[in-house]
């Protein structure tokens, strides 16, 4: 791990998610990307150099006036993580392109974002830009919208293991060890979607065997529905994360559908990892 990127809107979930990208980052000897994307009025411009072009020459002022308090507001938070390397970057557009194409020209290992939940209105940790970014992204993603205080020692991943994933699987065991965590498969059953524990034992069984996974325990999880299922379970345990794999494309399997993972992500309060499948 390399290239961490972290959008923040100067929210105190996006200061909260720099705070744990520097953790991983002082671990991995990674380097930190922050990156603040602007809203500037609409017939203004602003250009790579950051020159701002406008017929106004009021929403001018105004524009470089927004960009000079950014750029302030983006040294203090660079100058506020220590032991890493901070680069500072600012955009105008939409957050979501604008950290698609971070994302993809940038070679980033892994984006970290805040969120403020399902509720949230604020530009860039709304969940809609969050939902978009574990929807899509190449690359892993942790959200959170708490302050991580402990190590990480238990993650929770949850999956049908109907689904041949390896990339997953894979991405799911660097996290694992990285952080040197008890991974903690789980299959939740719900009223709509019951299988005898028979049938999930004998799935999961297999799928451990498979990828060949270690340091790792297995549950059956009763629960009305999919999402709660997996933070009930999380809470119980009181793990420390939890993982889910997720795909921008629908019905391939209901754990995969991203609406449970967004879901998740919305309404956790721990820290959700999330990769997308490739199919």
């Amino acid at each position: 791990m390399k290239n961490i990127l972290v959008p923040t809107d100067f929210s105190k979930q996006a200061k909260y998610a720099l705070d744990f990208a520097a953790v991983i980052a002082k671990k991995a000897s990674a380097k930190i990307k922050l990156v603040h994307v602007l809203e500037v009025p609409s017939s203004s411009s602003l250009h790579a150099t950051g020159e701002v072009e406008s017929d106004d020459p009021m929403e001018k002022i105004f524009t470089i006036k927004l960009i000079e308090s950014s750029e302030r507001r983006l040294a203090e938070l660079a100058a506020s993580v220590s032991g890493v390397k901070v680069e500072t970057h600012i955009h105008s557009g939409s957050p979501f392109k604008i950290l698609t194409h971070e994302i993809n020209d940038s070679n980033v290992d892994l984006l970290v974002m805040g969120t403020s939940g399902s509720s949230g209105i604020d530009e860039l940790t709304v969940g809609s830009n969050a939902e978009k970014m574990v929807r899509h992204a190449t690359c892993p993603v942790i959200t959170l919208k708490r302050p991580v205080t402990i190590d990480i020692k238990d993650i929770v991943f949850a999956s049908d293991f109907t689904e041949d994933q390896p990339a997953l699987i894979e991405q799911l065991k660097l996290l694992q060890t990285f952080f040197g965590a008890k991974l903690h498969v789980v299959k939740v059953n719900t009223p709509h979607d019951f299988h005898p524990s028979h049938d999930d034992i004998i799935a999961m069984d297999a799928f451990i065997k498979k990828y060949g996974l270690e340091n790792t325990s297995r549950s059956i999880y009763n629960d009305l529905n999919a999402d709660e299922g997996i933070m009930h379970y999380a809470g119980d345990i009181k793990a420390d994360m939890i993982a889910m794999g997720t795909s921008g494309r629908t019905g391939i399997g209901r754990f995969f559908l991203g609406s449970i993972a967004e879901d998740v992500v919305n309404h956790a309060e721990r820290p959700v990892w999330t990769y997308r499948l490739h199919k």
